[in-house]
């Protein structure tokens, strides 16, 4: 009886084995393209992620820029924007262009600093975008005029200084965790000259920090984020919010999230 039972068993689990059709099917989220760049003489590779319905409608859709673009970022980007949208409701949607680096110091480095002394290169790529990628992808997919941009940590600087040098070239910036590493007088100065020039549309700019950043155990980036947003008070054309995370790190996780609740209330 043991033996036949055994048997029994035995035959059940190869049955079930046999007869069960495993399969794999391939989850596609998003695909990878590339710009050959003269601006800045390198192949640059980008990560792109279409709307749902794109295929499926005849809509145009507004475009989110997000900078130090890999793989981890690109899920959570596409996470946070889906939630928006199709849970929440809060906002329309949206493609997504993610920016992959090759020399992220240089790219993101405005001027010299004690920390950067190398060539700054923030402005050639900020002709890259202006002058090469945003036309690609206006000519390759069906986009809106409007358009975001994000960075973190250190191209939250580069952020900050495309929101100050041009910023009609997007319509609303997230900077998170982003400050002016040794070149506080720098930024303050090209904040200046772009306060003193009349703005064609209202910008929104949403900034984040972490009170438990442990690139800022003295404050000192606080402080400056704190003075740097004093500046925008008195002028109507911008709408900028200063969110501090009293128990976040360095680049608080839910930035993006909340940077687009707010330039969609």
């Amino acid at each position: 009886m043991k033996i036949t039972s055994s048997l029994t068993v035995m035959f059940s689990i190869l049955f079930v084995l046999l007869t069960t059709t495993s399969y794999s099917q391939e989850i596609k989220i998003g695909f990878k393209d590339s710009i050959e760049s003269a601006v800045l003489n390198e192949n640059r590779k980008i990560i792109i992620r279409l709307p749902k319905d794109y295929n499926d409608s005849d809509k145009y859709y507004p475009v989110i820029y997000r900078l130090d673009g890999d793989l981890d970022l690109f899920i959570e980007t596409v996470g946070v924007i889906n939630r928006l949208v199709y849970q929440e409701e809060l906002m329309p949607d949206m493609i997504v262009v993610m920016i992959e680096n090759i020399n992220r110091n240089r790219d993101m480095m405005p001027t010299n600093t004690s920390f950067f002394q190398s060539e700054p290169g923030a402005k050639n790529f900020k002709l890259f975008i202006e002058d090469e990628l945003i036309p690609h992808i206006n000519s390759t997919y069906r986009t809106t005029n409007e358009r975001v941009l994000c960075g973190q940590s250190l191209s939250a600087v580069f952020t900050l200084y495309y929101f100050l040098t041009s910023p009609d070239s997007f319509d609303s910036f997230i900077a998170c965790s982003g400050g002016f590493p040794d070149c506080e007088e720098y930024f303050i100065d090209l904040t200046n000259n772009m306060l003193q020039t009349k703005q064609d549309k209202r910008k929104k700019i949403f900034l984040t920090y972490g009170a438990k950043d442990f690139l800022d155990p003295e404050g000192v980036i606080k402080n400056q984020l704190l003075n740097f947003t004093q500046l925008f008070k008195s002028d109507e054309n911008i709408d900028w919010e200063l969110k501090i995370y009293k128990n976040e790190g360095h680049v608080p996780y839910q930035s993006l999230y909340h940077g687009l609740k707010f330039l969609n209330k």
